[in-house]
């Protein structure tokens, strides 16, 4: 059975621990709760339990990276209900949380060496220069990845950052049902993980993922990150608006891959919508980037099988990617 284990750099970007099997995976949001339960038969991973339930609109505080639950010991209480109410105990799992509360930065670095407080401050240093936040009160981790042509420093790396309160009380929560978060990680990175072309045999691929929240993009160059990027809409914005900003955000992207990478063809982009948004947001990627754009089906997955109902793919993806990690032979 060939290897379907994420890229080390994905793999490894927000995590303390890669989680024992069987592997579960929660996401949490703003606005929901969810939890998925797989396992491996002959090389495939079966979904075999998916439990989804929304959370009160004000149970998180408001903030451009997210903020912490306004009522922690509440907030406890809703989590250990929610696992006391699955099929079967969970111990250890990876967290998902949405890309606005885990964000993602490159940084060029001379030298990675280093460890501890030393090393934790260059990363603060080198993320305090690309970010508009108090990079005191976050949680800052990286991870090197592969040099694109032409950068000035020897060393590239992937920041990945988020408000150590937040990140905490989650932690907390979830510890006060039992459960070990071995993994943090967002929802564009971990998509990647259930995608069968976005490996390090690959060339160029994108993906974009839409929900509630607003949108990712997410392309790799032989299964490395090489664009993470999140963007939000105003509630309040139609839907022709809508169009017109997607349209110029991909062309931006397509004339950064372009320049950065010159030579490398990019396939067809993978969308991960709600089903009533995909025709109008394949056409507006389209006409963007210029390339075919395909809805996410099974051909694009790495094995995956549900016993009972699918949910929607931008639920799906993330934490099937979650653990599909765990696959390898």
């Amino acid at each position: 059975m060939r290897s379907t284990k994420l890229p080390s750099s994905i793999e490894r970007l927000l995590g303390s621990e890669p989680i024992a099997p069987p592997p579960f995976a929660f996401a949490c949001s703003s606005s929901r709760l969810s939890f998925a339960a797989f396992e491996r038969e002959a090389g495939r991973l079966v979904l075999g339990e998916f439990r989804g339930e929304e959370l009160a609109p004000e149970t998180f505080q408001h903030g451009l990276l997210g903020g912490p639950p306004r009522e922690a010991r509440a907030f406890e209480e809703r989590v250990s209900g929610f696992v006391s109410g699955l099929g079967a105990p969970v111990r250890e799992a990876s967290l998902v949380l949405p890309d606005a509360w885990l964000r993602t930065a490159f940084a060029e670095v001379d030298q990675v060496s280093g460890n501890g407080q030393s090393r934790e401050e260059m990363l603060r240093w080198k993320l305090k220069r690309l970010v508009p936040f108090r990079v005191d009160e976050l949680r800052v981790r990286a991870v090197e990845v592969a040099p694109v042509p032409g950068q000035s420093e020897a060393h590239r790396l992937l920041l990945g950052f988020g408000i150590e309160t937040l990140l905490g009380q989650l932690e907390a929560a979830f510890a006060a049902a039992g459960v070990h978060v071995g993994r943090i990680t967002n929802r564009g990175l971990s998509a990647c993980g259930a995608l069968a072309g976005m490996r390090p045999e690959s060339g160029l691929e994108g993906l974009v993922l839409v929900t509630d929240e607003g949108y990712t993009l997410v392309f790799t160059l032989h299964g490395e990150p090489v664009l993470h990027r999140f963007k939000t809409f105003s509630d309040s914005l139609p839907s022709e608006a809508q169009g017109d900003a997607v349209r110029r955000d991909v062309r931006l992207t397509r004339t950064f891959l372009e320049d950065r990478f010159p030579g490398e063809e990019l396939a067809p982009v993978l969308l991960a919508a709600p089903e009533e948004a995909v025709p109008s947001w394949a056409l507006w990627l389209e006409e963007g980037i210029e390339r075919p754009v395909q809805p996410v089906g099974p051909d694009h997955l790495v094995p995956l099988e549900a016993r009972g109902a699918r949910p929607p793919w931008p639920e799906l993806l993330p934490l099937a990617g979650a653990a599909s990690q765990e696959i390898s032979g």
